[in-house]
């Protein structure tokens, strides 16, 4: 009885500090031999990205095939040993694919990321690098590209500022990059290289280096005063329930296509259902509804709870967006609390307690959301669209930004400072100014109830809410100063 074969496996490591793995065993009383590379993107047929384990699998894949007569050797192809260097367009397509699967990264990103790494590369990118070969792009390109983007940037600011209407493909308003734009840009780029510097395609990445760096002004982050937030969720709270309602004795001729508008909108129908019903773009029935002075086109009933959600929990946005009624506990006014099952970041996935002011906004919007006939089943949202489904976080800005207008002009009216821009974002740094101050600066408590892995922002805000306890050490100063005047010329009566 013939020996079994099971053929053995040598290691070698290369020049470039990668392993190569050579298995040799026995076909029809010859030797073989397949060699396998551990680097990623391998040019000689092998796929790259072997490692021990795989390889002997493959080995024993192999000998299978042999004992069952049905392994052919592989012939060379000549093609494969002068590969042709990719272009930066196809090399920049196959590592989004890439970043999308998950198979560069830690995990698979998700949706908003990949449309915004689309736009760094369809807008600005490509437009500049798109027919370089890798090899090509050197040090200098990559300094064209940089002073190009801060040329245009200047360029469309200056013509803004002297009041030029400039405006994008779409017919939007064009708006410059800002300096944290472009080192988004110039950080994707790098990124890119590197990883052609993993599969082999170049030795050194031209987009690092000091030359390639923009200096981003340190943001102005603030935040809402108590009274401020009470204003703001007022404000959103008054513009619950508000359905348009359109005057049609403003429109003289029946016939036009403004009458038909109010026609639609009276009958609750949203823009693109008017657009499409009048075969007329969505840009021309917006015009027409905002000459009757329409703010929307559907009733909403979440504004206040997303407004006392969003400063009373300190939710990102996009987390609000993704709350179901099932991570939501409110039935125990002793444990209400609702849970982040998915975040931004591991640190992100959390319990956050609910106060017993923000669980009586919660109960009521969920009220309101059954008598509007809206889901309430336990896989429904809690801050739905107009429609029932998910909520984009874009509209959640929207909602923020139209309260925050409200409450600036009743504010004015009453001798007050506007409110400061105020975003998602602002009033979850809002949480943690109002959570520090209840909790006597308990600052590892406010990290668990944010999500934080560190206490960047939270250090942030305490500093901020330091410096202005600061306020009292001067006001301390001036009555000692007030107490000497006394005994030395006596009280003023």
């Amino acid at each position: 009885m013939s020996r079994e074969h099971t053929g053995t496996i040598t290691v070698k490591t290369l020049s470039d500090g990668t392993r190569a793995f050579h298995l040799r065993f026995i076909d029809k009383g010859r030797r073989e031999r397949v060699t396998l590379h551990e680097r990623r993107g391998c040019s000689c047929g092998c796929g790259g990205g072997w490692n021990k384990r795989t390889a002997a699998v493959e080995l024993k894949n192999i000998v299978a095939r042999v004992e069952a007569g049905v392994w052919h050797k592989a012939k060379p192809d000549k093609s494969q040993g002068q590969q042709r260097m990719p272009t930066f367009h196809e090399y920049a397509s196959a590592w989004l694919e890439a970043k999308i699967a998950g198979t560069i990264g830690d995990r698979p990103i998700d949706v908003n990321t990949q449309n915004d790494y689309r736009w760094r590369l369809t807008k600005h990118l490509l437009p500049f690098f798109a027919k370089y070969r890798l090899d090509a792009i050197d040090a200098a390109a990559c300094q064209a590209f940089k002073a190009k983007k801060l040329a245009e940037a200047a360029e469309l600011r200056a013509a803004i500022e002297a009041g030029a209407d400039i405006r994008d493909k779409s017919g939007k308003l064009a708006r410059p990059l800002g300096p944290a734009s472009i080192r988004k840009l110039i950080t994707t780029l790098a990124a890119i290289l590197d990883e052609a510097i993993e599969d082999g395609h170049i030795v050194r990445n031209p987009a690092r280096g000091r030359r390639m760096r923009v200096r981003v002004p340190k943001p102005s982050r603030t935040f809402l005063e108590m009274d401020e937030l009470v204003a703001l969720i007022d404000a959103a709270g008054d513009q619950d329930s508000q359905i348009a309602h359109v005057s049609r004795a403003r429109l003289a001729d029946k016939g036009t296509t403004a009458a038909k508008v109010a026609e639609l909108l009276a009958e609750g129908k949203s823009t693109s259902e008017i657009a499409a019903e009048l075969g007329r773009a969505k840009s021309t029935i917006g015009w027409h509804i905002r000459r009757l002075g329409v703010e929307g086109t559907r009733e909403y009933i979440g504004r206040r709870a997303i407004l006392a959600t969003l400063g009373g929990a300190g939710l990102r946005a996009s987390e609000l967006c993704d709350v179901l009624m099932a991570e939501v506990r409110l039935h125990d006014p002793d444990g209400a609390r609702l849970r982040i099952p998915d975040a931004k970041t591991d640190a992100g996935v959390r319990e956050v307690q609910l106060s017993p002011d923000l669980l009586e906004e919660l109960v009521a919007h969920v009220d309101r959301l059954r008598r509007a006939g809206l889901p309430t089943h336990p896989g429904a949202y809690l801050f739905p669209n107009s429609r029932g489904g998910r909520m984009a976080r874009q509209r959640v800005s929207r909602i923020v930004n139209k309260a925050a207008r409200l409450a600036t002009a009743r504010l004015v009216a009453h001798g007050l400072p506007p409110l400061p821009v105020t975003t998602p974002h602002g009033l979850r740094r809002t949480y943690v100014s109002i959570a520090l101050l209840a909790n006597n600066f308990d600052v590892m408590w406010v990290m668990s109830q944010v999500g934080h892995a560190d206490s960047k922002m939270t250090s942030d805000v305490y500093n901020q809410l330091q410096q202005r306890a600061r306020r009292e050490h001067g006001e301390a100063f001036d009555r000692l100063v007030r107490a000497a005047r006394e005994r030395l010329y006596g009280a003023d009566p």
